[in-house]
């Protein structure tokens, strides 16, 4: 018996070891305790400083803005504008507008159409729903301008199709649940997301539905979480799942998809939103999501050429060599090529950020670099010398703002400023 003892004394000690390798059975159980698998390496809040200026940089002159961002692929170059001084503004209630062929289009809250010249004349107006819709109903629209047609999509589930012209409605369709994407036209087809992330090719003839494409969706929705872009026949978009698509238009199938996923999954956010979706002339796409990083990937293969621990979901400005964006109070600037983040500083004055003031938008111009903030309040960054800014108030409510040759329209939901 003593021999058996000893041999289950020897037992229990061996398995014991040292107190360093025993469970903290007390942390282990304690809700509010959590061990972090991953270290947060995130960059948004990172002072850098290797560059001082953004010169020799090309500029476009934008004729036209027929569509949310632009153009088919989001790619917003540096223009030669200048903000001075407001030339002009009006009043007017405005959800969404566009410029198509020296004409301004707008669609109100409450579905009220209205297209005006660049001196922001009236020109003619139409309403496309009964008071008794937009009564009950707070109503979103996404427009788009083609070939001297203006096409809206809502949160109703429903697309008009309408003549500038004269703005008579020559079809109309409902397809039963609210579209919350930018609206992108590509061979007389239609491409908007839906808020079951449903994609649709939509014809512009007369509103037939060619095709439809089912991705997997969450309860849990935001307006961010849908973008798409179209470069080269490839239709690349994001959905509510945290998921990149891209399909071959000239083969309608699916090249490849990507699942996003955040660095340390203790800090998943619970909605899902992306910066709209930019693709350069060389066939990568820039995104950023609320998942922490920003990523460069090859339109091509689906491969990632560089991903950063820095986002924003505002769109990309670009140039040859940079991205250049903003995140609540500060710009900053990651080079194309490798991804490094060269630039990073707040232009808020105060000593502390109080969440109430967040940059939305960000144009390159002339010689400045203009930021715009949800207060109303303009930013300009010098181009030539980054140590020098200023800010002043524009208006309420800064909605989006347009290009158009050397003139910078601004919706402030209110109004629209003309600079």
């Amino acid at each position: 018996m003593k021999i058996v003892y000893y041999v289950f004394l020897i037992f229990l000690l061996s398995c014991g070891g040292s107190n360093e390798n025993l469970i903290d059975l007390k942390s282990f159980t304690n809700q509010g305790e959590k061990i972090s698998l991953i270290e947060k390496k995130n960059l948004n809040t990172t002072d850098v400083n290797e560059i001082s200026n953004l010169q020799k940089t090309k500029y476009k002159v934008y004729k036209d803005w027929s569509q949310s961002h632009q153009n088919q692929n989001n790619l917003i170059y540096p223009s030669r504008i200048f903000l001075d001084k407001k030339n002009k503004s009006i009043s007017n209630n405005i959800n969404k507008f566009v410029i198509y062929k020296n004409k301004i289009i707008t669609i109100d809250s409450k579905s009220k159409i209205k297209v005006f010249d660049m001196n922001l004349k009236s020109l003619k107006s139409k309403k496309i729903y009964k008071r008794k819709i937009y009564k009950n109903y707070n109503i979103d629209f996404k427009i788009i301008a083609f070939k001297n047609k203006i096409f809206i999509a809502d949160n109703l589930g429903n697309i008009h199709c309408l003549s500038i012209n004269n703005l008579t409605t020559l079809w109309k369709k409902n397809f039963g649940v609210p579209f919350k994407s930018n609206l992108k036209i590509h061979r007389n087809n239609l491409y908007l997301i839906n808020s079951n992330s449903k994609i649709y090719s939509i014809s512009t003839k007369d509103g037939k539905l060619n095709w439809s494409f089912e991705t997997a969706s969450r309860d849990l929705k935001d307006n961010k979480s849908y973008q798409i872009a179209i470069y080269n026949n490839n239709l690349v978009f994001t959905n509510d799942n945290a998921e990149i698509y891209c399909l071959d238009l000239s083969k309608n199938n699916i090249k490849w998809s990507l699942i996003f996923q955040t660095a340390n999954f203790e800090n998943t956010p619970l909605l899902f939103r992306s910066s709209p979706v930019s693709i350069d002339n060389n066939g990568y796409i820039f995104v950023s999501t609320n998942y922490g990083y920003t990523y460069a990937i090859d339109i091509t293969t689906g491969l990632i050429k560089w991903s950063i621990p820095i986002y924003s979901t505002n769109r990309f400005s670009i140039t040859d060599k940079y991205l250049v964006n903003s995140w609540n109070d500060r710009v900053f600037i990651i080079k194309k090529k490798n991804g490094k983040l060269v630039f990073n500083k707040k232009l808020n004055n105060s000593k502390k950020y109080d969440g109430k003031t967040f940059y939305k938008d960000l144009i390159i111009g002339n010689n400045w670099i203009y930021v715009f903030d949800n207060n109303g309040f303009k930013t300009s960054l010098s181009k030539n010398n980054f140590r020098k800014y200023n800010r002043i108030k524009i208006g309420k409510n800064y909605q989006n703002s347009i290009i158009h040759k050397n003139n910078l329209y601004i919706n402030t939901k209110n109004s629209i400023l003309k600079f």
